[in-house]
């Protein structure tokens, strides 16, 4: 059983009475979703890394995806007081590099769209893997990833305005890396993400307060999915690491956090903080599922490049 935190239920905040229960009903949610599905996940990854017709390229990629998952959520599920080594961190970064091209495999088939709650959670899961890229410090990748999925006029996501915290993401890392990319709208509740892409690099006082409503807003959206509602953050891993938070803070050269974000309740856990930058590293499953995906698709090779380039800087 996964210890209590309180970067995940929100304890320490003044908010905290309602979080523990959200916070434990999502890590237990999570963690019996893997044990039952991770079986499946590497039968039929197995089966498409020794022959590739046997299984349809976007089952095998929601399976990599899947255990992706699996891998960032092992590799941070630590208890309080306990520091992120340097193996914590390489499988993270590892358990990214799955989920970008898992992701990007299923981006490039057109059918994962049908549908638009199925739409609206990938485009979820695709703009928080752009805040962690970023948080990780892969820039270049990062603008792989904003011109491909989210380009102003090329993205695969559809082109159409983001709302939520994938909107702000999105502007924001566009207008820090110098990629045009799809508008966002933001509704009245989220007034305070307008504000965020419009003050993200002022001066550190000034953005302080903002940073700590920004960081409290994160503990408000750390819910399970329900059949008509999406919350931002439905998964132990960006409950762990406030990603969208992360990524302004490396946008803006922070090296650590700041003292004005560090005593708060978001960022408890050992993984809440900007970890050492360090290039990507690609396990063998992901290094076969990419070989593979390029025969059978031709655009996927780009991906295999921008890596390959980012491995080597």
């Amino acid at each position: 059983m996964t210890p209590r935190n309180p970067a995940l239920d929100g304890s320490g905040s003044s908010a905290s009475n309602d979080r523990e229960p959200a916070h434990d009903t999502i890590v237990h949610t999570a963690q019996a979703a893997a044990s039952a599905l991770s079986g499946v996940y590497c039968d039929t990854l197995g089966t498409f890394l020794q022959a590739s017709t046997a299984v349809p390229l976007p089952r095998a990629a929601r399976a990599l995806y899947g255990l992706a998952r699996l891998r960032q959520w092992r590799a941070i599920d630590l208890p309080p007081g306990e520091a992120c080594t340097a193996g914590n961190w390489l499988a993270l970064q590892r358990g990214v590099v799955e989920g970008v091209a898992a992701n990007h495999a299923l981006a490039l088939h057109r059918e994962l769209w049908a549908g638009c709650t199925r739409r609206l959670a990938h485009e979820r899961d695709m703009a928080l893997q752009v805040a962690m890229v970023i948080t990780l410090g892969w820039n270049d990748l990062a603008r792989f990833l904003l011109q491909t999925w989210f380009g102003e006029n090329s993205g695969l996501a559809g082109g159409k305005p983001l709302t939520g915290v994938d909107g702000m993401i999105v502007r924001i890392a566009g207008e820090a890396l110098d990629v045009p990319v799809v508008g966002a709208i933001f509704k009245r509740s989220d007034n305070l993400l307008g504000k965020v892409v419009h003050h993200w690099r002022d001066t550190s006082d000034n953005v302080a307060q903002l940073g700590r409503k920004f960081a409290d807003r994160h503990l408000q959206q750390c819910r399970l999915d329900t059949g008509d509602r999406l919350y931002e953050f439905d998964h132990p891993v960006e409950q762990a690491m406030p990603v969208e938070i992360l990524m302004l803070l490396r946008l803006r050269g922070c090296t650590c956090v700041p003292r004005w974000l560090r005593e708060h309740a978001a960022f408890q856990h050992p993984a809440a903080t900007l970890g050492p930058p360090g290039a990507p590293s690609q396990s063998e499953r992901c290094a076969e599922f990419i070989h593979r995906s390029k025969r059978m698709l031709p655009h996927y090779a780009a991906l295999d490049d921008v890596l390959t380039r980012e491995m080597r800087a």
